[in-house]
């Protein structure tokens, strides 16, 4: 089965400047303690992921896509998508491999509008 993609309707993957950002730039080394000796550190993956705090104010179209997004396409939450992501030098959009881990939470932002909060796990960002 391909890797779904995000929506042409939705806006790509910037966040509010009050949202993004990250709790973690990369995952932390793996430590494993040894009785003789010093410990050893390593990568836990072989690809490097980030997790970005996500907020995206949607117009009511642009939520009801979405919600069917998220529940039939990505099996709530559950399936990896490809989506156009804000990089590193916040100038550019790029082409990433994402997931949405945990919660989406959602609240009326006006009257005709939504603000959606999500953490993006974006891969090699």
């Amino acid at each position: 089965m391909a890797i779904p993609s995000w929506p042409t309707g939705l806006p790509d993957l910037r966040g509010q400047t009050s949202s993004a950002g990250s709790r973690a730039l990369h995952p932390a080394a793996q430590e494993t303690q040894f009785d003789d000796g010093p410990s050893r550190l390593r990568r836990r993956q072989l690809f490097v992921t980030t997790p970005l705090s996500m907020t995206l104010v949607l117009s009511g179209d642009q939520f009801v896509i979405f919600k069917a997004f998220h529940l039939d396409q990505l099996n709530a939450g559950a399936r990896r998508f490809t989506a156009p992501v804000l990089l590193p030098d916040l100038r550019t959009i790029g082409q990433r491999v994402c997931l949405i881990q945990g919660e989406v939470s959602w609240r009326p932002h006006t009257p005709t509008s939504y603000q959606v909060s999500f953490t993006l796990v974006v891969q090699d960002w």
